[in-house]
């Protein structure tokens, strides 16, 4: 079964993760206006967001298409038995609504620390038909 695994920008570039592969894929969220961090060893796909860590609809925010395409690559990656690394600045919240996320589709959990941005997380699980309740405390 494939992995998700959520992780800090920094990471990236001195392989901090489990090894993903050559079946896999790279997810990068960084802030507007930040670039992306380079991963020394190429990965079979990598896919670039920018939006803020914040919890509330607006501008910055993650958009409904941008939660549409995560929520595409992740289904795109679980039927094709594909690793995920998933990083955003501290790879703790947007990275790990992503990987939250991905664990209840069915990725196994490479156990990071997370506290999953709850905006993220919702939209994508709306966009995925899951049930959400806004009401449950973060994952830690």
């Amino acid at each position: 079964m494939a992995f998700i695994q959520n992780v800090a920008m920094a990471d990236i570039p001195r392989r901090f993760h489990c090894e993903p592969g050559v079946n896999s894929m790279l997810i990068q969220i960084v802030d507007p206006g930040m670039s992306f961090p380079v991963p020394p060893t190429p990965f079979k796909e990598t896919h670039q967001f920018q939006f803020l860590d914040i919890e509330e609809a607006g501008s910055g925010a993650c958009t409904d298409d941008q939660a549409e395409m995560l929520a595409a690559l992740l289904e795109r990656a679980l039927t094709t038995n594909m690793n995920v690394i998933v990083h955003c600045v501290a790879g703790v919240a947007r990275s790990g609504a992503v990987a939250e996320v991905g664990v209840i589709m069915g990725f196994d959990d490479a156990e990071a620390y997370r506290s999953p941005n709850r905006l993220v997380k919702h939209k994508m699980m709306k966009v995925l038909g899951l049930d959400f309740d806004p009401n449950e405390p973060p994952t830690i």
